[in-house]
């Protein structure tokens, strides 16, 4: 073959064999390298992920300098974890609202210990506390001149015995018999015992209530408490049926019966008020003609 062909195409095919020669003895003299199979398959991965997420490889190149600027990947955890809300004030106000649960907390246990071991006591003590604070409420809302300002503790008491010797051991009675008779707690079970309230307990107080105010302004006879019942009684009874319905449709649909009277002791600072100054007026109306 070599005869054959010209000069040129001989040069041609020897530095052809010799390229071909020099390739080959360069690639012989690099043995190949076996990669273990951990980092070949961390490359695997690598090249999974790079084709699942072309991007993602990018990126990372973009926000590694950032992160080193901050101060790394634990900085930046760091940051995001810190919550931003202020649970400073939160917690001092907690710290002193705390002591204040605390006291209540347990002067209501010691109230239901009370409750129980001596119901009575414990109703008629409470009754006697509030129709006190309530009368003097009451005259605080009167006083407007000098001598009206003056505080009559005469009045105070008697309110006071009033809750003491008889609200407070009546609502007891009364509210353990109810519940004896109508033991039911349905719609129609509580319509019967508001209304029993307004016929019977009601009643019986208000009148007690007048009894009281004219002994403690020393006119009381059999003659002037049956007229004060027939001039004041009716006005204060209908007051009374915008106001202990409601009282007692709530008590007794919600709230134990061991706890009803207490309830009620404290509803009744808002109508002892409210008779008190009835009775005022009644009596300063009463009054004036007779100094005239």
């Amino acid at each position: 073959i070599m005869l054959t062909l010209s000069i040129k195409a001989r040069l041609l095919v020897v530095l052809g064999l010799c390229c071909l020669s020099r390739a080959f003895s360069s690639s012989s003299s690099k043995p190949f390298t076996v990669l273990p199979k951990s980092s070949t398959g961390q490359h695997a991965a690598a090249f999974s992920t790079a084709q699942r997420h072309p991007h993602s490889l990018s990126l990372r190149k973009r926000v590694t300098p950032l992160l080193s600027l901050r101060g790394g990947e634990q900085e930046e955890g760091a940051s995001l974890n810190e919550d931003p809300t202020p649970t400073t004030s939160l917690t001092g106000k907690m710290s002193v609202l705390a002591p204040v649960a605390s006291i209540l907390q347990s002067l209501g246990s010691a109230y239901s210990t009370q409750l129980t071991n001596r119901p009575i006591l414990t109703k008629s003590v409470t009754a006697t506390f509030i129709f006190g604070l309530s009368d003097w409420t009451a005259q605080k809302i009167e006083g407007s001149d000098e001598e009206e300002a003056k505080m009559n503790w005469t009045r105070i008491i008697s309110a006071s015995l009033v809750g003491l010797l008889y609200f407070g051991p009546a609502a007891h009675g009364w509210y353990e018999t109810i519940f004896r008779i109508l033991p039911k707690q349905s719609l129609i079970s509580t319509l019967q015992k508001a209304a029993l309230g307004q016929l019977l307990f009601g009643p019986s107080f208000t009148c007690i209530f007048f009894a009281t105010s004219l002994m403690q302004s020393g006119e009381f006879t059999l003659g002037s408490w049956f007229k004060k019942i027939k001039s004041d009684f009716l006005g204060a009874w209908v007051a009374g049926l915008g106001f202990w319905p409601l009282v007692d449709l709530f008590s007794y649909s919600v709230l134990p019966s061991r706890w009803i009277p207490l309830f009620v002791n404290v509803c009744s600072y808002v109508w002892t008020i409210y008779l008190s100054l009835v009775a005022n007026k009644r009596a300063s109306s009463d009054a004036e003609p007779s100094a005239s």
